[in-house]
């Protein structure tokens, strides 16, 4: 099991890194990843149908549990790495530690975190209206069956939008990205969490582009042998590669691990 995590402690600084810190923090992820892969596997497992059946299972309320579940469970991703650090031995029950710690403020990540994702996607419906016009009425059932110049407007349509909607979600993403961790490890407030969070990915853009554009090769890589290989990218992209990142930003120039434990 890992050491106590609950002791509050002061708010970090983030700290600006060089370019080269977005490769070493996937580096990293690898090698933490590399540590215990099995049952990194059956995290990723665990997280991916938990999420899965609430989306599809109940309608709306199902996809409302899975957005406030999700920052709960990334924070147990975190909480593992934080193990492994340690030289303790990753268990299931890491994945658990969400609940015990500050469960309220991380589902409070994940309701501001979807609530903004429905927002952009209205402003984004907008924008592209405004550019375009409004968005032809379509029976996307019957697709076969429209004209080659109506179909070309529902295309184009949709294009503009998803383009816009995902230039629009970056701020979010960044407010999102390191708020699990702030608020398991440091005590935050969602809101303070989410904030802190953007502020840090706004200082270190070079190695966030850098991070993303490895980050996006690796991924491609690892889903050519069938997507076996993204048993181990995913994890390592959305788990421990994060957490080198937390650490390399906010805690770097503090304390020990040892002493925040």
């Amino acid at each position: 099991m890992t050491r106590e995590m609950d002791k509050p402690v002061d708010a970090p600084e983030p700290r600006s890194v060089a370019a080269i810190q977005g490769w070493r923090w996937i580096a990293a992820g690898f090698r933490l990843y590399g540590k215990s892969p099995l049952i990194w596997i059956v995290f990723f497992l665990i997280y991916m149908v938990l999420e899965l059946a609430l989306t599809f299972s109940i309608p709306v309320v199902g996809a409302i549990a899975s957005a406030l579940l999700d920052p709960i469970l990334i924070a147990g991703f975190m909480a593992g790495c934080r193990a492994l650090e340690l030289d303790d031995e990753l268990e299931i029950n890491h994945l658990l530690a969400g609940f015990r710690a500050n469960a309220v403020q991380l589902a409070a990540v994940g309701s501001f975190y979807m609530l903004g994702k429905v927002l952009l996607i209205v402003v984004a419906m907008g924008l592209a209206g405004i550019t375009i016009g409004p968005m032809p009425d379509v029976d996307f059932s019957a697709l076969e069956s429209m004209e080659p110049a109506e179909l070309q407007q529902v295309a184009r349509h949709l294009m503009i939008m998803g383009a816009l909607l995902l230039t629009l979600l970056i701020p979010l993403l960044m407010a999102f990205w390191f708020a699990p961790a702030l608020v398991l490890f440091d005590r935050m407030s969602a809101k303070q969490a989410m904030k802190l969070s953007f502020t840090a990915c706004l200082q270190n853009v070079r190695p966030f582009t850098v991070y993303g554009l490895a980050g996006g090769l690796i991924f491609l890589l690892g889903a050519i042998p069938f997507g076996l290989g993204l048993l181990a990218v995913i994890p390592v992209l959305f788990g421990t590669s994060i957490y080198t990142a937390y650490r390399d930003i906010f805690v770097a120039q503090g304390a020990s691990v040892e002493d925040e434990a």
